[in-house]
């Protein structure tokens, strides 16, 4: 159902991301909301490890609610307030997707809607 595509006429991904990825034969699509480490307390995961990782499990669950995985992701951005969590972003979003590629896209950006998170992600699913 999804064929990536990283045509080798261009520049590969920096990451383990496709550059497209083709859907075909989806009947339903899934826009998930930026997502931020509040746990289901409502308070915050904390530092910037917890927090992407409270992001990636909120998405799951989403995910499971919607009756997908996380192999039904087609689209992942992210944005990150500091620049300094690149590679550990990465390193969590590796381990969380556990091999399957999205096209993704990441900013760097001055704030969030509270000054105390520091990750949003945000998702699309296809199934």
């Amino acid at each position: 159902m999804f064929t990536v595509h990283n045509p080798s006429s261009i520049a590969a991904p920096a990451s383990a991301y496709a550059q497209g990825l083709c859907v075909e034969g989806a009947t339903r699509w899934l826009t998930i909301s930026g997502q931020v480490g509040a746990l289901p307390d409502g308070s915050l995961a904390g530092n910037s490890r917890g927090q992407m990782q409270t992001c990636w499990d909120r998405i799951f669950a989403i995910l499971d609610d919607a009756g997908m995985t996380r192999k039904n992701l087609v689209k992942i951005t992210v944005f990150l307030t500091r620049a300094e969590d690149v590679g550990l972003y990465r390193k969590i979003r590796d381990e969380n997707l556990d091999g399957h590629l999205a096209a993704s896209t990441l900013l760097i950006i001055s704030g969030l809607a509270d000054p105390d998170w520091l990750v949003e992600i945000e998702a699309v699913a296809a199934a």
